[in-house]
């Protein structure tokens, strides 16, 4: 027997009001309490249980939330939100905000154009085929044009990971039905020369148009060749150099870029234009590339500089002339007023650095008198292009003079007298000294100066002969 409120009100409202003496049996009431229990284990009764599977159509309030699962993985919380481990959305997923809170990762191409995914499909023959696009939304529609080039990539979920791809044209849309008519391009017309048929729950993305030229544009990112890839012109689907607006990242394989020195596996950047206010040079190890800036002739007043240019916001390396010399700044800021020459480690001589002359002058002329004394210093000026290098710049420790004449066993002892580093630039030369006593009349003796340049690993020499 199937029990109801009604009848149970009745029932409890008889053993209520019965007025009789002994009419409240244990019969009667035991009755009533079995009664309510069949009630409660009624499969039709309208509460919910929680010994068994139970269901209601009816909403359901859970003011404070909910925790489904032993564990508690899914909670339904009082502010609306839902934690989860995992979600999984058979049909579509709305957001009015997407917050991710490490990093979202996109997996193969990511285009940026009219999309579509295809619901259903019906061959029509000849290559053509009518597709029943699936809706998004309520309102969504078909966002295709007539003369679109399509492009349909389709996963075979297999080990490899491999796909296929359709390439389509729109021959007709109707947005009521929100389907279209597409043809199938040739097998010759596509890249890989293999065409496949679409499939259902297949993405198809807007290539090009073959008419229009304001829908031959697409953007997209590609992980797999590594580039962000900006298409215009496209109206087929194999892409001619043309059609590459610009791309960033790994360069595809153009002919305008055969016999260029690119690195294959390096990213680059390519555009018709580039408006920029700095570029900063650098190399594969981070370091920066400096500009070279000519400034002219050498400015006392001038602060140079080798590396970040404040004003004008770059690396640049100043090189200047002077002293007939094309010298470059080696340290971040030469000192000002110091002119850059020989030995001034401020600057590295570009042109003229091994432009180096040696010359010696006698103080007392050419000719000295045979058998009278006399005495001259010969002076030993060394050039750098037009300019002079002292005997500081060059240390003594680098100048040397030896003594060439007849008497070899005298050349020795005078040689060993003026080792290298014992005299500088000036060497006073006297008769009675220096010169060998059995030279007769027209005998000539000979001095000569050797200068080392260490940063050259070069010796300059000169000679400069005495006649009697």
């Amino acid at each position: 027997m199937t029990y109801n409120t009604e009848y149970m009100r009745q029932w409890f409202e008889g053993i209520r009001d019965e007025r009789m003496t002994h009419a409240n049996t244990a019969t009667r009431v035991g009755t009533a309490f079995l009664m309510l229990l069949h009630y409660l284990l009624d499969a039709d009764t309208p509460f919910i249980r929680k010994d068994q599977e139970d269901s209601t159509n009816y909403l359901l309030r859970l003011i404070a939330g909910a925790v489904i699962g032993e564990a508690g993985q899914i909670r339904l919380n009082p502010d609306g939100s839902i934690s989860c481990g995992n979600l999984q959305v058979e049909g579509n997923a709305i957001f009015n905000e997407l917050v991710f809170n490490h990093q979202n990762v996109l997996e193969g191409d990511t285009y940026f154009t009219d999309r579509g995914i295809i619901d259903t499909l019906e061959y029509l023959g000849n290559g053509q085929y009518r597709l029943a696009m699936r809706k998004m939304y309520e309102n969504d529609s078909i966002t295709f044009h007539t003369y679109d080039v399509l492009r349909c990539a389709m996963n075979n979920l297999d080990v490899g990971r491999t796909y296929k791809t359709s390439w389509m044209r729109v021959d007709a849309v109707d947005l009521s039905a929100n389907t279209m008519d597409v043809t199938l391009y040739d097998n010759e017309d596509v890249p890989g020369h293999q065409n496949y048929a679409p499939a259902a729950a297949a993405r198809v993305v807007r290539w090009g148009n073959q008419i229009d030229a304001s829908r031959q544009q697409t953007f997209f990112i590609s992980s797999e060749d590594g580039r962000f890839l900006f298409l215009q012109g496209v109206t087929q689907p194999i892409l001619t150099d043309g059609n590459y607006a610009a791309f960033f990242g790994v360069p595809p394989q153009l002919d305008v870029l055969k016999g260029l020195p690119l690195n294959a596996r390096q990213p680059y950047i390519f555009a018709r234009g580039l408006i920029v206010q700095d570029i900063i040079r650098i190399d594969y190890l981070g370091n920066p590339e400096y500009t070279a800036r000519d400034c002219g002739t050498w400015d006392a007043l001038r602060q140079y500089v080798h590396g970040y240019d404040e004003t004008a916001h770059g690396y640049f390396t100043d090189r200047v002339w002077w002293g007939g010399c094309l010298w470059q700044a080696a340290v971040a800021l030469p000192t000002i007023g110091r002119e850059p020459r020989y030995n001034n480690a401020d600057w590295v001589c570009l042109l003229g650095g091994k432009n180096m002359s040696l010359e010696i002058y006698s103080s007392a002329g050419d000719h000295f008198p045979a058998g009278k004394p006399w005495q001259t210093v010969l002076t030993a000026e060394l050039w750098n292009a037009e300019m002079q290098i002292s005997e500081a710049e060059i240390g003594r420790n680098n100048i040397s003079w030896q003594r060439i004449s007849s008497d070899a066993q005298g050349d020795i002892a005078w040689n060993i007298q003026h080792a290298q580093g014992m005299v500088g630039l000036q060497l006073t030369v006297q008769s009675s000294v220096d010169f060998p006593g059995n030279l007769a009349a027209g005998a000539q003796v000979g001095f000569r100066c050797d200068i080392y340049i260490p940063e050259q690993n070069d010796t300059f020499s000169a000679m400069y002969s005495i006649l009697m």
